[in-house]
């Protein structure tokens, strides 16, 4: 055990004697979280506004009511003239036209809300579930108003428009808000991204090693060949643990973010450090030189967290790509850290994202193993 741990603080001290070392894996992630983290908690402070064209209509105020039924949003009476300016301006997110005789929209099958839009934004994106789903709710509320009386259609929007809806128990479903769940979501992306970028580039100095004669002269001390690789194992599982301890603190103090239950934070986390130790292997395993490695692991981590959510969520992205997500390690490590930070800890959930990174770790050290010779 003493010779592993001898190889280990062989390379721990060489990692901080590298000021790139050091600048990559913890100067850049803390000050992207503080850059990117108080602009997301700052936007969180600020609703985004959606302005509402009325008529004179009864029903017209009953649907404005339904519509500000979404708390995520600021809800501004203007006018058409009035809309079209804040959206060319790109002050609002979009502007929602409520019509004057939906009766007739609905006779001609065509969409209840007349939307004025830009661009689609993320916050456009949430805000049309919402559209549609009032949408439909009128409409079901017109059938039945027609079928009985239709001048009491003002009245059963109004009772709809006032009652209380679902209750949800949050204790139950999720413990924290679900926007404060996403920035501190995008805090664990980061540290997950430049851990990768860390680690591969502290893997890839094994290169360096064998060309220098390091590599050589390990090989003919009393260290034997297992001993040697548990040494790195080790070296770099702390580097990854003691970069995210790191990470997580500062953003804690700054930001007042939460972990969730960390009996199950600690394991996962650790698994998904030993996935990326493995991914870094992997890499200096499959190249000839220090700087192929750094160019295919670049290509790869930016590509492969762009896919797996480290830059936004799995869920903005259409159908098909959430299924090709599936093929790298980081969507499950963002899907178990969203089910314990947000309190969920549903274990099917948490056991197929184990499961998954279990997968990959051993594919990586697999391919690891075969690429890393040790003559």
């Amino acid at each position: 055990m003493r010779r592993i741990w001898a190889v280990a603080w062989l390379h721990l001290k060489g990692l901080f004697k590298s000021p790139g070392a050091l600048v990559m894996m913890f100067i850049l992630p803390g000050l992207f979280g503080w850059i990117f983290g108080g602009i997301a908690i700052e936007s969180e402070q600020t609703k985004p506004v959606v302005d509402v064209v009325m008529n004179e209509e009864e029903h017209s105020a009953e649907i404005f009511n339904l519509l500000k039924k979404n708390e995520h949003y600021q809800w501004n009476k203007v006018t058409l003239q009035e809309a079209k300016e804040h959206v060319e301006e790109q002050d609002t997110v979009a502007a929602i036209v409520i019509p004057i005789n939906i009766q007739q929209k609905l006779i001609e099958k065509q969409q209840l809300f007349d939307v004025i839009l830009r661009s689609k934004t993320e916050d456009y994106l949430a805000l049309e579930h919402h559209l549609q789903g009032t949408a439909n709710l009128i409409i079901r509320i017109l059938k039945i108003a027609e079928e009985n009386d239709s001048a009491a259609l003002p009245d059963l929007l109004e009772e709809v428009a006032s009652s209380k809806g679902v209750a949800i128990e949050k204790q139950t479903i999720q413990r924290d808000d679900n926007n404060t769940v996403e920035i501190n979501l995008m805090f664990v992306g980061f540290a997950i991204m430049f851990m990768m970028f860390g680690l591969s580039g502290a893997a890839s100095t094994i290169l360096d090693e064998r060309i220098g004669g390091t590599w050589s002269r390990l090989m003919v001390t009393p260290a034997s060949k297992l001993q040697i690789s548990l040494g790195y194992l080790i070296a770099y599982f702390l580097m990854g643990w003691f970069q995210f301890a790191v990470l997580m603190t500062a953003m804690n103090l700054l930001f007042d973010t939460t972990w969730g239950n960390l009996t199950y934070m600690i394991p996962f986390a650790s698994l998904v450090i030993l996935c990326v130790v493995g991914f870094g292997l992997m890499i200096a395993g499959i190249v000839k030189t220090k700087q192929q490695a750094g160019a295919i692991g670049a290509v790869l981590i930016v590509s492969t967290c762009m896919l797996g959510g480290v830059y936004w969520s799995i869920d903005l992205v259409p159908e098909f790509m959430q299924k090709i997500s599936l093929a790298v390690p980081q969507s499950w490590a963002m899907s178990g850290f969203k089910e314990i930070i947000s309190g969920s800890l549903h274990p099917t959930t948490l056991l197929k994202d184990t499961l998954a990174l279990l997968g990959f770790t051993v594919g990586f050290f697999l391919i690891a193993i075969r690429g890393i010779t040790y003559k």
